[in-house]
């Protein structure tokens, strides 16, 4: 018989609840019956099965017995020889523990009676008036749900490195040059976090200077714009203007090069075994993933880990220094602890990284571990916060359930775990947590409706809070045990165990790349929304665009408000980003947002700068497209010497009125039209406007610090004239100098996507 690994981990969960009959067993004067009731309760399964075997072949006929020797092949995974006993222990007695008709479900569904293996499990509900249950379990129902979650998966096999023994429960490794990238991000977002919010703020206060009408806005020359040749502010005013141009898309390293995984092979001469399977010990061992998502070069991990007992199931955090694992503590250790009956027991313990090598082990406290139960494979929120782990804490059946506790910034947690409860947890066993990046909770259990034998299982909680719960589908789940589901959630890559039939060993690792995301009765993705107006009038602001950018600064999704001004945008949970509101004639927005958890909601009103509204003369005037801003702003005609190109001091200031418009007006960008009087040749004068227009386009561009894609012109000569002053006309030098101008057209520049 094939013993499964993996159920070494389980069996041992059930050392705190034997099965609670009746007394009959421990009553009868049968030292046989007692040594096999021994065996049992020691969790000598093999040696209690043939005991029991032996005890039915003399006469013995109680559901009492049926129902063990059921269990000693149930907890060994092998279904298929423990259904005849469960069918012998229900045709004896109508009334049995619950936790039997779930065993018997099980066997059935692992020996391709689904039916009457699901009929069962909807039976057992109605009776115990719980509908809904009852109702999943019906063969339509189940059926219909698995068919939705199937054919989800591409390039399911082998993982590469199964041993004939036992290999299972892989961990991702964080990639140490992912860990470096994500750290050099989080600074650029910080800084460019820094850069927004002061800018916002250069926003709200001319805000306030224009609720207030204040008249100085475009009358002061900008103190700093001597200092604007200097390449460095050139550089910082190109990033104010250009927020683009702030953080540069980065491509992204994999976040995961390594797994850790158990196995039972053992490459010394004496290898230590397990007395209940004669099998080694699991470690555990580390290998590289290659491009195809197939693992090679494994090892026995490094440190001071793996002892000579087991070893399972490790979960790392994101930075790769800390390490959370199963082992086993042998009965003798645990007994010094309580001194209570002599029981292993599994623990959760913690690792450090120190030079490349595991060390600082140690078992964790309460309320992870508890005396005389036992906790296992521990898994983390995608930021660490939360760490989830399976304990048969409080149970009267040999069964294990899902909890989760706090885990604080230092490494410590809090005082209390907390049960996941009954949308998760079952008659059954619910065990093997992993949660992806999304937050999205991975377990196996066969205690929901499932295939046969452990099932793995997806559950998202909803809106109110509530988890629902689907089975992950074929070919992920099979009539075997599938289990330790792991999945990279930028690759779509992963790797999950199962002793289905094909494999190497007693259990395999499989690789996997998921192309469909798992279904759930409700949008997984977190909303964003708000409405968009205008920051001086209130009115809202339709047809604006709303960018989004990923954490790599990738534009990843555009949206419009409507004509109320709304917007609404759902994006995948557990990640920031930033929303770039643009409106032609309206200062860009830049928000960040930190990411939302599933089916969670978030309101972000904004307001837009109109760049379009100034206050000239205590009142507020409205630029349009083509409008002379000398005219608007009431400026001063900038006048040049005759017959040269050099600009006035007078109107230096001027130019500088200009300037400042167009550094608190982002999307203003202008057309310089040179003239000239009449005096002098026709085509002498087309060069000297020409000239005046380059030194004006000169003067904003290098004394002002604007963009040099927001200031074109040229020079009309004096085919433009204002007034009569022609060839040949006499005209006085006032006359004339009405003449010798440039103009400021207005263009409104499109946001830049």
């Amino acid at each position: 018989m094939k013993i499964k690994i993996h159920r070494i981990v389980v069996l041992l969960f059930c050392l705190v609840a034997s099965m609670s009959f009746s007394q009959d067993l421990t009553k009868k004067n049968d030292k046989k019956l007692a040594k096999a009731n021994a065996q049992y309760e020691n969790f000598s399964f093999f040696k209690a099965g043939k005991l029991y075997e032996q005890l039915v072949k003399k006469g013995y006929k109680s559901a009492e017995i049926y129902g063990r020797l059921g269990d000693t092949y149930f907890f060994n995974a092998d279904y298929v020889k423990a259904l005849p006993w469960y069918t012998k222990m229900m045709e004896e007695s109508a009334s049995n523990p619950p936790e039997y008709y779930h065993r018997y479900s099980v066997c059935l569904r692992a020996n391709d009676q689904y039916k009457q293996g699901l009929e069962i499990m909807s039976a057992f509900y109605e009776k115990a008036g719980n509908k809904e249950q009852a109702q999943n379990w019906t063969p339509d129902v189940f059926f219909k749900a698995v068919e939705v979650q199937s054919n989800r998966y591409n390039d399911l096999g082998d993982a590469g490195i199964n041993s004939a023994s036992s290999d299972f429960g892989s961990a991702l490794v964080p990639n140490e040059e992912a860990i470096q990238q994500a750290l050099e991000i989080a600074k650029i977002e910080k800084r460019e976090r820094a850069r927004i919010i002061r800018e916002n703020a250069e926003k709200r206060r001319r805000e306030d200077n224009n609720k207030l009408g204040a008249k100085g806005e475009f009358l002061n020359k900008n103190k700093n714009a001597a200092n604007s040749k200097d390449p460095a502010k050139t550089a910082e005013i190109d990033k104010i203007e250009n927020p683009e141009s702030a953080i540069k898309p980065i491509v992204k390293l994999p976040k995961y090069s390594d797994v850790i995984y158990a196995t039972a092979k053992d490459s010394g001469i004496f290898a230590s075994k397990h007395s209940w399977n004669d099998k080694p010990f699991l470690k555990l061992y580390t290998a590289q993933i290659d491009e195809q998502g197939k693992l090679r070069n494994e090892k026995k991990l490094s440190g001071e880990i793996n002892s000579k007992f087991h070893q399972s199931t490790p979960v790392l955090t994101n930075n790769g220094l800390t390490m959370y694992f199963t082992r086993l503590v042998p009965y003798n250790e645990t007994k010094k602890k309580t001194g209570g009956k002599p029981i292993s027991h599994l623990k959760i313990f913690q690792a450090q990284k120190v030079n490349n090598k595991w060390g600082n082990v140690r078992e964790l406290p309460a309320p992870i571990n508890l005396a005389g139960t036992s906790s296992a494979h521990p898994a983390l929120s995608p930021d660490n916060s939360e760490l989830y782990f399976v304990s048969n804490r409080k149970k009267q059946i040999s069964d294990t359930d899902l909890y989760v506790v706090e885990r604080k910034k230092g490494g410590g947690f809090a005082f209390t775990a907390t049960s996941l409860g009954d949308e998760i947890n079952t008659y059954g066993r619910e065990t093997f947590p992993f949660v992806d990046d999304s937050g999205i909770l991975y377990f196996s259990s066969d205690g929901h409706p499932g295939l046969g034998g452990l099932d793995v299982f997806a559950a998202a909680k909803d809106s109110n809070g509530k988890y629902a719960v689907v089975n992950a589908g074929e070919p992920i789940n099979s009539v075997s045990d599938d289990f330790a589901y792991a999945i990279d959630s930028d690759s779509k890559r992963g790797f999950f165990s199962s002793n289905r039939k094909g494999g190497k060993g007693e259990d395999d690792l499989y690789q996997f790349s998921e192309t469909k995301s798992i279904v759930f009765p409700f949008k997984l993705n977190p909303i964003y929304s708000g409405t968009v107006k205008d920051s001086l009038s209130g009115e809202i602001l339709p047809e604006v665009e709303i960018i989004v950018f990923n954490e790599l600064n990738e534009k990843i999704k555009t949206v419009t408000s409507d004509a109320s001004g709304k917007y609404s945008l759902d994006l995948p949970p557990l990640k920031n980003y930033s929303f770039e509101f643009n409106k032609k004639g309206y200062a860009t927005e830049r928000v960040f947002v930190d990411g939302l958890k599933i089916s969670e909601k978030k309101e972000i009103p904004v307001t837009l700068f109109n760049e379009l509204s100034v206050i000239v003369d205590d009142k507020v005037v409205t630029l349009n497209e083509g409008d002379n801003l000398t005219d608007k702003l009431k400026l001063s005609p900038i006048y040049f010497d005759y017959g040269g190109y050099t600009i006035r001091k007078s109107s230096k200031l001027e130019l500088d009125k200009i300037i400042n418009l167009m550094k608190t007006r982002p999307s203003i960008a202008i057309e310089v039209r040179s003239h000239t009087d009449s005096r002098g040749k026709d085509d002498y004068n087309m060069r000297l406007s020409k000239n005046r227009a380059k030194t004006t386009m000169d003067y904003i561009v290098l004394e002002g610090g604007i963009s040099r894609d927001r200031v074109w012109g040229d020079g009309y000569g004096e085919t433009q004239l204002i007034n009569n002053c022609s060839n040949g006309v006499k005209c006085t030098e006032k006359e004339h100098e009405l003449n010798r101008r440039s103009e400021f057209i207005m263009v409104i520049k499109e946001p830049k996507n």
